[in-house]
């Protein structure tokens, strides 16, 4: 095989055809500077037996080149036109699934987000209420939360008692020798501190019952304990639990010492696994109305439940707070101390008066107050008087009030205190 040369400009090159003996000039071509400038030319110069002159081959490239860029260009539009197709079907695809669907589907996803969206906006305005009080609740878990009943002493070395005026319902009536006794009822707020705690009674554990709460105590009367222990009744008895959810304090003396906390009273329920009570509650304005001056007739009342005037109740209307301020008919004004020792004096939204009949307690002089049936009930709310029939068919049911067409008589929002008074030793009510 002949030498090879490198090329040198104006220097001609002979091409002919290859033969086996050609695979060396190959390799040699293909290792050269030359065939990295033109390799697509020698390899269609190496199929042809033709002379050329060095200056045509920049014009052979040059025509070779652009018929490729056209064909390039040719075969992106083909491409291009494919791609388009596959998009402009899809999208053809996508757009009948789409009508379908809103034909046969439109219902049902229309009903559907409806229906959400009315549940939300519903959910977003709703406002919620405590059954007992009837003041808004900062959510539903607290508008249903349990129910808290505590025995409170009033006996003259009780005084003055603390958080009766943050319960939600205070029930009054006598417990034993002439001394009145309290039964306050805590639900959306329970008190910060709370006490002297005593023992059931009869009267108050039938009344507990409507709110199915937790019944706060120490020890009580036979009867009143025995029934603590039948079904729907939520005992807590604090002569079983002192030092842990009840505590004596130092600076009163047996047995007017024991009291307890919102944390104590909700970690006892807690651990009873009690955590909501479910009633309905007293019926309530809404809103809430406001009595014209004229109009205020009872601003001044006077509920006597006892024959010593150091447990009958007097109390005034406060026309710039809308709510009666208590006292002692004999004693002054019934103050309350917080556990920091700061006093006030115990007022409420509404006071009712409710006369309702005895029962003697076999073997003892004392007795029990009825509060099943119907009686007489006096309403006092706004600086006015209402007279009304307090109705209540047995003891699972919640006590009522009610006019004399039978309809439910509306209450102020707010806190409200029922005094018990009996129909044989001279209880009664009277106003100004």
């Amino acid at each position: 095989m002949d030498s090879y040369k490198r090329p040198y400009r104006g220097t001609k090159i002979y091409v002919r055809k290859k033969d086996k003996n050609d695979n060396e000039l190959v390799k040699l071509y293909k290792k050269s500077e030359f065939s990295e400038e033109a390799k697509e030319d020698i390899d269609d110069f190496l199929d042809e037996s033709t002379e050329i002159d060095e200056e045509d081959v920049p014009v052979k490239k040059s025509i070779k080149k652009q018929r490729k860029k056209e064909q390039e260009k040719a075969e992106k539009r083909t491409r291009a036109k494919s791609a388009l197709g596959k998009i402009v079907a899809s999208i053809l695809a996508v757009a009948a699934l789409v009508f379908c669907g809103s034909i046969f589907f439109k219902p049902y996803f229309t009903e559907n987000i409806t229906e959400q969206s009315q549940v939300e906006a519903a959910t977003a305005d709703k406002i919620y209420y405590s059954p007992l009080t009837g003041l808004e609740s900062a959510n539903e878990k607290i508008a249903s939360a349990e129910a808290t009943c505590i025995m409170v002493e009033n006996s003259t070395d009780a005084r003055p008692q603390s958080g009766l005026t943050s319960a939600g319902i205070v029930y009054e009536a006598i417990a034993e020798g002439g001394i009145t006794r309290f039964m306050a009822v805590y639900q959306d707020e329970l008190p910060s501190w709370v006490g002297p705690i005593r023992s059931a009674r009869l009267t108050f554990v039938h009344l507990s019952r409507q709110y199915n709460c937790g019944y706060v105590h120490v020890g009580g009367a036979a009867n009143a304990t025995s029934t603590l222990g039948g079904n729907g009744y939520r005992n807590l008895d604090g002569g079983y639990y002192e030092g842990q959810y009840v505590f004596r304090v130092s600076n009163r003396y047996a047995p007017h010492n024991v009291y307890t906390d919102a944390q104590h009273l909700k970690e006892w329920s807690d651990n009873k696994g009690w955590r909501e009570s479910k009633f309905t509650g007293l019926k309530r304005i809404k809103p809430d109305t406001m009595i014209e001056p004229e109009k205020r007739n009872a601003t001044s009342i006077t509920v006597v439940m006892s024959g010593d005037d150091s447990y009958n109740a007097s109390w005034k209307y406060d026309i710039n707070t809308n709510k009666y301020l208590r006292s002692h008919v004999a004693g002054g004004a019934h103050m309350e101390v917080a556990k920091n020792g700061q006093q006030q004096q115990i007022s409420t939204d509404i006071v009712i008066a409710m006369k309702a009949s005895t029962v003697a307690r076999p073997g003892t002089p004392y007795y029990d107050h009825t509060t099943t049936g119907s009686g007489e009930a006096f309403i006092f709310q706004n600086g006015t008087v209402r007279k009304a029939t307090w109705r209540r068919a047995n003891v699972t049911d919640e006590l009522g009030f009610y006019d004399d067409e039978n309809n439910a008589i509306e209450l102020n929002r707010g806190h409200t205190w029922i005094s018990i008074y009996n129909n044989t030793s001279g209880g009664r009510v009277s106003w100004k």
